[in-house]
């Protein structure tokens, strides 16, 4: 397990800059589980995470539709939010395992905690945390 590691982001586009770093540094077929409470740079994170795979899709929050999938020529990024599921079986209902186990996208997922009992092989989590009303620490698992 690779050693934990913390940044301090002061604004949304330190933020955005890390994800889009930190990108780089991830292999195909990883998943992200990504944790923090409402308003803590989950989707600010996800925005500059796909920049930083060279997608050019403007990211958007997926909690209503849950699901938001995003392609270019052979790599995907699936951007899940399941802060509306109630279920497990809801997760599975949409086909939710199928996403999980490719090796041909990254797999980024907000509000995870319904499926943390799941095997994920190639899993990092990341924990967002409100310091101020601007600065956030985002800690890697």
């Amino acid at each position: 397990m690779q050693p934990t590691k913390s940044f301090r982001s002061s604004s949304s586009e330190e933020t955005f800059n890390f994800a889009k770093k930190f990108a780089q540094s991830i292999d195909y077929g990883s998943i992200i589980l990504l944790k923090g409470d409402l308003g803590s740079g989950k989707t600010t994170f996800s925005k500059g995470f796909s920049k930083g795979l060279g997608f050019d899709d403007v990211i958007l929050s997926p909690t209503y539709p849950i699901l938001n999938e995003y392609n270019s020529k052979d790599k995907s990024l699936y951007h899940f939010d399941l802060y509306r599921l109630k279920s497990m079986g809801e997760f599975l209902e949409i086909g939710g395992l199928e996403y999980l186990n490719t090796h041909k996208a990254i797999t980024l997922v907000e509000w995870p905690e319904l499926i943390e009992n799941i095997d994920m092989v190639n899993k990092i989590e990341i924990e967002f945390e409100h310091i101020s009303e601007n600065e956030r620490s985002i800690t890697v698992l």
